[in-house]
């Protein structure tokens, strides 16, 4: 009789470490999202408010039938966990991101304070590109080479058929 309160026990811890795990993985999940967001919100501008000239331009590129997700909004970079972290993973330079995966921002291009000094055709081929991603989407999960392909091809896309 002494061994099947242990095995109860045992039974039920067995099965309530699984279900704490998931719980605690899912607040941690919400909690970056959370994050995520209001960094976005707190520390970009939007693009119109610092350069209307350079966001009319990237607007009109937008407007290509070849993209059909709607509107897309521009913001600048005043210092994002994303472009802070960056400096630490990539030995590359980082210009803009579009973070197509996190609502609302599903169709955000965020663009670094050095974007203000591109030409224009460097930024036509940047926006091009982000709007790759935002077009393909969740199409994205997998591989990142592949989601590069993808944007790329888009642009190339749209950089044939814009003036």
């Amino acid at each position: 009789m002494a061994g099947a309160p242990i095995a109860k026990r045992l039974f039920k811890i067995l099965y309530l470490v699984p279900i704490a795990i998931v719980k605690s993985l899912l607040i941690t999940i919400v909690f970056i999202y959370f994050l995520v967001v209001f960094d976005i919100y707190l520390n970009t501008e939007k693009l119109s408010r610092v350069n209307p000239v350079l966001d009319s331009y990237c607007e009109k590129i937008t407007l290509n039938p070849k993209f059909t997700k709607g509107p897309v909004v521009f913001r600048i970079d005043r210092g994002t966990l994303f472009f802070r972290l960056t400096l630490f993973v990539s030995e590359s330079s980082f210009y803009g991101y579009s973070p197509f995966f996190i609502f609302p921002h599903n169709r955000t291009v965020i663009f670094a304070e050095g974007v203000l000094k591109m030409d224009n055709l460097a930024v036509k081929s940047m926006v091009a590109h982000e709007l790759g991603h935002i077009q393909g989407g969740l199409k994205h999960f997998g591989p990142a080479k592949d989601m590069e392909k993808y944007a790329n091809n888009f642009a190339t896309e749209i950089l044939k058929t814009q003036p």
